[in-house]
């Protein structure tokens, strides 16, 4: 799920829920990766398109980094079959409409992780009742508050690729621990290597939470899926 919203404020989480919660979302994705054989190893992403009602329209793989182990896997049909079991086992999500600073113009949107290979199975939730906070960070001697918008503030397109014409969305990876440290920061939805870097380059920077995600008033690790997105005006 995507972490850096456009309100600054935001602490409760206000993107789709699985019925049951996190930690049935996690038995479930689990369940579909325990089906795949002992040759699939490796990451994939899968991004879901929801209705206005939370019913799965559209489901499709985020394009890894060519050259990645995730590169090949996408292309797998055991892989794609899988995918294809889990929609088919996917309930209706909860959505919240009406929540402060949420953009009614975007698609509603859900990424899942799918991990193959036993030393793989996720340790992270897709998401959790409260969202971590994060330290304003100064631009121009001036203190953001909204982590969103200093990423954005900090990007840089690169010259080559405005030189060939080359935009998309940029897919990164990060979990925020129980600590609230920053971890696991990869790129997992690829347009060009330039672009990729890039993105790298931001997410390296950013600090860690001053206060972690939270499950039912518990400290728990969440993994987040974050967009950035590269158009030439």
């Amino acid at each position: 799920m995507a972490l850096l919203g456009n309100d600054p404020t935001a602490i409760a989480y206000t993107g789709p829920r699985f019925p049951g919660g996190p930690d049935s979302l996690q038995a479930l994705l689990t369940r579909v990766q325990r089906q795949a054989g002992p040759a699939l190893t490796g990451e994939v992403f899968l991004r879901l398109e929801l209705d206005n009602q939370g019913n799965t329209q559209k489901s499709y793989f985020l394009m890894p980094p060519a050259g990645s182990p995730a590169f090949a896997l996408i292309s797998m049909p055991a892989v794609q079959a899988l995918a294809g079991q889990l929609v088919q086992q996917l309930p209706t999500w909860q959505l919240v409409t009406g929540a402060p600073g949420q953009n009614k113009s975007a698609p509603i949107t859900v990424t899942l992780p799918l991990l193959f290979g036993q030393a793989t199975l996720p340790t992270a939730l897709n998401y959790s009742d409260e969202n971590p906070t994060f330290p304003g960070q100064k631009v121009q001697r001036r203190l953001i508050p909204n982590l969103g918008y200093y990423v954005q503030t900090q990007v840089r397109y690169p010259v080559d690729d405005l030189r060939h014409g080359r935009q998309g969305v940029v897919y990164a990876y990060f979990e925020v621990s129980e600590t609230g440290a920053l971890e696991q920061r990869r790129i997992v939805g690829s347009v060009s290597p330039t672009l990729d870097a890039e993105v790298l380059r931001v997410l390296n920077s950013l600090p860690n939470a001053l206060t972690p995600p939270r499950q039912q008033g518990r400290p728990v690790r969440v993994g987040y899926v974050q967009p950035f997105t590269f158009r030439i005006q």
